[in-house]
């Protein structure tokens, strides 16, 4: 029997000290489950709607903050120009546009409020549509101290039209979110295995007394991960097209050029996020939890598989600002929306910061043996 418990004893402290199958059995299902669990897959999900205030007043502001609610909100509004949100409504970010009148609030004069919708989501319309009558009629009667037989429609009225959405629906959605994914596994993946198997087998060592040098084979190795990174990237968009049905914006010769840039871009944040990683591993067994850790949540939480509008408002506040985010959502507008890479101010921008930011992390931490 003591035999038996010795055992046990012994292959229970093995398996705690493996830190990576630690990860898989543990830290990895509990990140799924939460990650999951936040989640509002089987609550309501409020329709998103674009709104131009053209009035500016206190009677606009208010209409907005009674479309979007207090405290369980009734719809996701967002503001901006009338290009800027019937851009949104046409390729799928938003389910309406309103144009608020100069005039709204205004006593006396009729204030026409243009309402339009994307004639695909038939049920998200009529949640809308429902929720801007009740919210104009409340409004009119509360501020005009009217008596109730007196009718919302001599004050206010809402002009109705649809268009035909050019987006490509979830499958045109996910494609890219894949592909950028697959750039972050590439970059960061076999940068950190390659070079940390290097370092401990101590190949780099002795390549540093070569006339190659440890440079030269570190400079071919990236050259190398940067061209898989385009080429992939151009066999997922081009399957993804053909196998699942969707209308890629590559007809465009140039969209190929600015996917490239992109993926480029991409490709040099994650390689140097995974020179970082190798720097500071001494071993494999450190390094694959440590990649684990940083490219699980961006998988999840950058809007690859799901759109960020099913996560908390407290989550996506942050989440908007990952690497990940910002290469799937300029993937997104240059193959779905029609985009150039010279239009893609914030992803670029966003890009650029974290590739500044990791490099400096990569400059310090890494070491040649």
């Amino acid at each position: 029997m003591k035999i038996y418990l010795a055992l046990t004893v012994v292959s229970l402290k093995m398996y705690f000290r493996n830190k990576q199958a630690l990860f898989w059995a543990l830290f990895f299902p509990m990140l799924i489950m939460l990650i999951f669990g936040m989640m509002n897959f089987d609550g309501y999900n409020a329709p998103s709607v674009g709104i131009h205030d053209g009035a500016k007043s206190e009677a606009s502001r208010t209409l907005i903050q009674a479309l979007q609610g207090n405290d369980d909100q009734v719809l996701k509004v967002s503001t901006g120009t009338p290009e800027d949100i019937l851009h949104d409504l046409k390729f799928g970010e938003s389910r309406a546009a309103i144009v608020i009148p100069k005039n709204y609030g205004v006593p006396g004069e009729l204030a026409v409020l243009e309402v339009t919708y994307d004639e695909r989501y038939s049920q998200e319309r009529a949640v809308i549509s429902t929720i801007l009558g009740q919210v104009t009629d409340s409004l009119f009667k509360e501020y005009a101290a009217v008596p109730d037989e007196y009718r919302v429609e001599n004050s206010i009225k809402v002009n109705e039209s649809l268009i035909q959405g050019q987006g490509q629906g979830f499958k045109g959605w996910l494609i890219p979110g894949i592909a950028a994914m697959a750039i972050m596994q590439t970059g960061l993946f076999t940068v950190v295995f390659s070079l940390v198997r290097f370092k401990s087998q101590g190949v780099l060592r002795r390549l540093k007394a070569t006339p190659i040098g440890a440079t030269h084979f570190l400079a071919g190795q990236l050259t190398t991960k940067a061209i898989v990174v385009v080429i992939q990237t151009y066999v997922l968009i081009i399957v993804g097209a053909l196998v699942l049905g969707v209308t890629i914006n590559t007809g465009r010769l140039g969209a190929w050029f600015d996917l490239t840039v992109l993926a480029l871009l991409g490709g040099a944040l994650f390689i140097a996020m995974g020179l970082a990683i190798s720097g500071w591993a001494k071993s494999e067994e450190t390094a694959a939890p440590m990649a684990n850790v940083i490219s699980m949540p961006m998988m999840f939480l950058s809007g690859v598989f799901f759109p960020l509008s099913v996560m908390p408002d407290w989550l996506t506040r942050w989440s908007q600002y990952l690497p990940l985010t910002y290469l799937a959502d300029g993937m997104r507008a240059i193959t779905v929306e029609g985009a150039t890479v010279t239009t893609l101010g914030n992803e670029l921008l966003g890009l650029t910061l974290w590739i500044l930011v990791v490099f400096t992390i990569a400059t310090k931490t890494f070491r040649w043996e």
